[in-house]
């Protein structure tokens, strides 16, 4: 990501008007079933077995993903180092990663696990979600695959954790407001339809897999956040394009993530202090994927309660 460092005042001040815009528009939008599980952890109650973190043994971690696991990484590092009990001893996650845009991901993961022996690998990614809904078979059987390969016997590779690619809000870089919905609805469905084949592994090749839900921290009560309040101001957790993440969203996917592998490994907490260390100076938090500023210190505007995702429930 190269180029200004600096977004145009006349450039913010379009796209959040465009923003508050779509914040209306966006109630009006019905695309199905809404996005999310019941239970963050899919399937409910799933314990790890043969998995048992310590100081003195600390578990072996792999990530993997494209640009938002990379701008989650940092974060979910330091987070998982903070417990004591892991280290990433593989990161893989660059920008445009996938199964269907990677076709030497077989041979690239054989040598990853054999060069770091990771126990468990954690990934989220998105480029292979036009696949997921437009051939949905296929595409299971590619994942099961996947999840084979990196699972295979003798290889030391216990779990494969798949995290809900944090859902999306609406393109600001598309201007008509009508053709800004019309995407937004089909990424969504899109994100969804990738979601039902990741669920599905859990059932197909368990225990070896495990899905965390993203949907409650990202969209709570079914409504996209580009702010958030935290220690009672708002921030920003989406970067300008809605996609990626900016610092306190970083925090936050590293918070879900190790909180719910906490809940299937019995691992502890993280000790305070990891939010502010260095990996929040990182490159990728300040420039965006067009040169731009990625998180500006803006804020929403008033009354801001984020905008129904497509397909979520009305009364959020």
């Amino acid at each position: 990501m190269a180029g200004s460092t600096a977004v145009p005042l006349r450039r913010n001040l379009t796209a959040l008007l465009l923003f508050a815009a779509l914040a209306v528009l966006g109630q009006l939008v019905s695309a199905g079933p809404a996005l999310g599980a019941a239970s963050p952890i899919t399937p409910p109650r799933f314990h790890a077995r043969g998995l048992h973190p310590s100081p003195a043994n600390p578990l072996r971690v792999w990530l993997l993903g494209d640009s938002v696991a990379h701008d989650g990484a940092p974060a979910l590092t330091a987070a998982l180092a903070a417990t004591g009990e892991a280290s990433v001893v593989a990161d893989s996650t660059f920008g445009g990663w996938g199964l269907t845009i990677q076709h030497a991901w077989a041979a690239q993961s054989t040598q990853i696990i054999g060069d770091s022996h990771p126990q468990v690998i954690i990934g989220t990614w998105s480029w292979d979600n036009p696949d997921a809904a437009a051939h949905p078979g296929a595409y299971s059987a590619l994942l099961r695959q996947a999840i084979t390969t990196w699972t295979a016997p003798g290889n030391g590779v216990q779990l494969v954790v798949l995290v809900q690619f944090p859902p999306v809000g609406p393109n600001l870089f598309i201007e008509q407001a009508v053709k800004r919905l019309d995407y937004w609805i089909k990424v969504t469905a899109q994100q969804r339809a990738w979601d039902r084949i990741a669920r599905s592994m859990t059932k197909v090749l368990a225990p070896r897999v495990v899905y965390f839900s993203t949907t409650q921290v990202f969209a709570p009560a079914g409504r996209f956040m580009t702010w958030m309040r935290i220690a009672s101001r708002w921030q920003r957790v989406r970067q300008f394009d809605n996609v990626h993440l900016c610092v306190p969203g970083a925090v936050k996917f590293a918070n879900t993530v190790v909180s719910d592998l906490g809940r299937i490994l019995a691992l502890n907490p993280p000790t305070p202090g990891w939010q502010q260390q260095s990996w929040v100076l990182d490159t990728r938090y300040r420039v965006g994927p067009f040169g731009d500023v990625a998180c500006p210190r803006d804020a929403p505007p008033a009354h801001y309660r984020g905008t129904r995702l497509p397909g979520a429930p009305r009364g959020g």
